[in-house]
């Protein structure tokens, strides 16, 4: 049994009513439009006055980077909850939510479980969060990486390098206080806190994971796509099939940020140049950001000249 998003704070309020609007062809977010509502899984542990059984609003953002030896009985308990309902109905649960990377290590320490992490290309998962915009304000998506860096523990000179400071109160109030703040902060400011919160996320769970896939291969390399699929089955014992998955076409157009330039400042304020060219499984995290960030070639007169004469080149066969 997969849950969609356990850890997502519309879950406090969740009711069927709620659960029958959420579906994929009504949400503007692009995912195919085949199947159940998102949210169909969790009809049975509602609450009859709404809201998922045991599901916390504070569990959403709070302590995203939570330490493996950090105690939460709330939380413990509400994830017992999610595996005890898989296996009443002799399912495999599947907790399916971007918001495990920073706590992979304290959910391994109590749950055990197989833990397979998928990673993408940095710029194109920003993008597909800038994409959602419908006038020059952040994202839902925007709002919540601000709150996460303003608060991680490691983050702290990541969030004074963009002028973030933790807000009070609950999270809808501290998404208010951050987008109140942030609301007309320039593009490299978004991409420059994202960046910050993915190469966190990924230094937490890449060490680990049982399993890494690379959504952006997934899509585009058959053999790899078998390869993942057995993999998951040797690990887990569920047989998946990937033949119909896609990656999404890359953005067009271009943005005024400087990604090379942002993603090189924001990791040298957190200081993990090294944990990233270190040996070991962070070295996938590496690999994604120097695909998605190659260097600029360095222009020169040459260069330039050059640049010229192949575009003349191109209009004159065009003609």
């Amino acid at each position: 049994m997969a849950y969609y998003e356990p850890w997502h704070e519309q879950l406090a309020r969740l009711t069927p009513e709620r659960i029958e609007r959420e579906r994929p062809a009504t949400s503007g977010l692009r995912h195919p439009n085949e199947g159940l509502p998102y949210l169909s899984e969790f009809a049975g542990l509602l609450r009859p006055d709404g809201g998922v059984q045991g599901f916390e609003t504070r569990l959403a953002l709070d302590g995203y980077f939570l330490s493996a030896d950090q105690e939460d009985p709330g939380q413990a308990a509400y994830v017992e909850t999610l595996i005890a309902a898989a296996r009443r109905e002799d399912r495999t649960p599947v907790l399916a939510c971007c918001r495990t990377l920073g706590r992979i290590g304290w959910l391994r320490r109590r749950f055990g479980g197989t833990h397979i992490v998928l990673i993408r290309d940095p710029v194109q998962q920003w993008r597909s969060f800038y994409s959602l915009r419908k006038r020059p304000r952040p994202t839902y998506f925007e709002l919540c990486q601000y709150v996460i860096l303003s608060e991680a523990a490691g983050g702290e000179a990541g969030a004074r390098r963009l002028g973030l400071a933790a807000s009070q109160g609950d999270l809808a109030d501290r998404i208010h206080a951050a987008r109140k703040r942030l609301k007309r902060a320039p593009a490299r400011v978004s991409f420059a806190a994202f960046l910050a919160v993915y190469v966190l996320s990924y230094v937490a769970a890449l060490p680990r994971a049982d399993l890494v896939i690379d959504v952006d291969r997934l899509g585009g390399d058959p053999e790899y796509a078998r390869t993942m699929a057995t993999a998951i089955e040797v690990l887990t014992g569920v047989k998946l099939d990937f033949a119909d998955c896609r990656t999404p076409p890359p953005h067009a157009g271009r943005l005024p940020v400087d990604y090379r330039r942002e993603a090189v400042a924001m990791i040298e304020a957190l200081d993990l140049s090294a944990a990233l060219t270190a040996p070991g499984p962070v070295q996938t995290l590496y690999r994604k950001l120097v695909r998605a960030l190659p260097e600029r070639e360095t222009v020169t007169p040459w260069t330039q000249m050059l640049t010229a004469w192949r575009r003349k080149r191109l209009s004159v066969a065009k003609a």
